[in-house]
Parts: C-alpha cells; sequence; structure tokens
C-alpha cells in the first residue's frame, strides 16, 4: 500500500457516523457561510470531504446550484449523510465514495466552484499536489475554489495553547518547541508529508499551498479571506 493510499485508509478509521464541521463562532465560520452566499456563481459545486453533510445541506438549502457533486471516502450510508441532508436533495447531489485523489468520477470540464472546508488539513503535501492537479481537468475555465488547509504560522498566532497540536503529529518532541516558535513552525512544514496517521494534520502552509495551486494553473485572488481565524482559506480562480 502506498502512501496516499494509507492517509485515505486512516480516514476511514476515524470519522464513524458522519463527521460535520461548521457553525464554530470561535473559528468565524459564520462569517464564512455569507461569503458563500456573496460568491456562489457557478451551475456546478464540487465539495471534497462533505463528510455528515453539514456543509452539503447548506450549499443545497441555497438553492443556487443546478448539480452538486460531494465525494468522501466514507460511503454516505456511513456518514449518514442522506438522513441528515434529505432524501429530497437526491435530485440535486450526486455522491460519490472515492478511494484516490483523482476526482475520476467527475466529468472533465465540468465544475464550476470548488469548495473543501476542514478536509485538506487532514492530507499531506503529495495528496494536496495530486488532488489540485485532478482538479485542473475537472473545473471549467474561471471556476472559483474555496480551500481551507493549514498553516502553522496562522495556527499558532491564533492561539498560544495551539503548539501542543503542532507538536502533537512531529515525529520528534524536542525542548527547543518550548521557546522557538520559529523551530515549531519550519520543522512542522517540513513535515508536511510525513507518515501518516489517524486525525493527523499536515502543515502545508501557505506558501507551499500557493506554489502548488500556481503550478497547476490556478490563480491566487484572495490569499485568505480571514473568516476563520486559526486556518487560511484560499480563493483561487481556474486560469
Amino acid at each position: 500500500m502506498n502512501k496516499l493510499n494509507e492517509e485515505i485508509e486512516s480516514f476511514k478509521n476515524i470519522w464513524h457516523g458522519g463527521f460535520r464541521s461548521g457553525y464554530d463562532e470561535k473559528r468565524g465560520q459564520k462569517r464564512l457561510e455569507d461569503y458563500l452566499e456573496k460568491n456562489l456563481e457557478g451551475a456546478s459545486l464540487l465539495e471534497i470531504g462533505c463528510g455528515g453533510g453539514q456543509w452539503s445541506k447548506y450549499i443545497y438549502d441555497l438553492n443556487v446550484f443546478k448539480k452538486i457533486y460531494c465525494v468522501d471516502v466514507l460511503s454516505a450510508e456511513h456518514n449518514n449523510f442522506w438522513e441528515y441532508v434529505g432524501e429530497e436533495s437526491k435530485n440535486l447531489i450526486e455522491y460519490f465514495q472515492v478511494n484516490s485523489f483523482d476526482l475520476l468520477e467527475i466529468p472533465d470540464n465540468s465544475i464550476d466552484y470548488l469548495f473543501s472546508y476542514d478536509v485538506f488539513c487532514h492530507i499531506s503535501y503529495s495528496g494536496i499536489s495530486n488532488y489540485l492537479e485532478s482538479l485542473s481537468s475537472k473545473c471549467k475555465k474561471n471556476a472559483k475554489l474555496l480551500i481551507m488547509y493549514a498553516d502553522p504560522k496562522k495556527y499558532l498566532k491564533s492561539e498560544p495553547e495551539n503548539r501542543y497540536h503542532l507538536i502533537r503529529y512531529l515525529p520528534k518532541k524536542k525542548f527547543i518547541y518550548r521557546i522557538s516558535n520559529n523551530a515549531l513552525i519550519n520543522d512542522a512544514i517540513l513535515d508536511c508529508d510525513g507518515a501518516p496517521s489517524e486525525g493527523r494534520w499536515y502543515w502545508v502552509g501557505k506558501e507551499k499551498f500557493l506554489d502548488l495551486a500556481d503550478l497547476n494553473g490556478f490563480e491566487i485572488i484572495k490569499e485568505d479571506i480571514n473568516t476563520d481565524n486559526t486556518n487560511p482559506i484560499t480563493l483561487l480562480k481556474k486560469k
């Protein structure tokens, strides 16, 4: 089993019964909803890592899109997806359980808008690279992408106690982390392609993420829309 397959398998072991993310006032997610309402422009949307459907239901209830694709490594039944989002949404939402980052189930040149929240922070540098390469063929020209991922600088700045979350996934626990944020940040980014483990965060960092986006043909509209207090959310456009 290769490393990316190991990452996918690790997802399957932790989120039981449908992980739902959203509506956390501390992280400013209400402001993200406002941003979505003002910026939904396409006819078709792809959500990567839909989990139990917290955001899927919100997007469906906007009544903006004629087609919504939802992908997740876990089945809709496992996630209790239809139970939460509603059986009636099947006329609009197509759900795919995926086993790779290749998005083979999604038609080429079909996506107007990509949304992913609380997902890319759990994907390694290699996995994110794979996803962005796949998205370059799935997205239409001028498609918008709104993606949250993990950046150790912003994470530490938001709350100093977050350092313990950063240290948790690093292969070595160094004394210098207690006195040097720079050492902790640098090592977290260096480990952004490290070994998979259940629920781990990959601190890819904003610079590496933006470089990958540019490499795969995406224009950076806004590096961080600043609606999440702890993690960057970048707005991209397909060139």
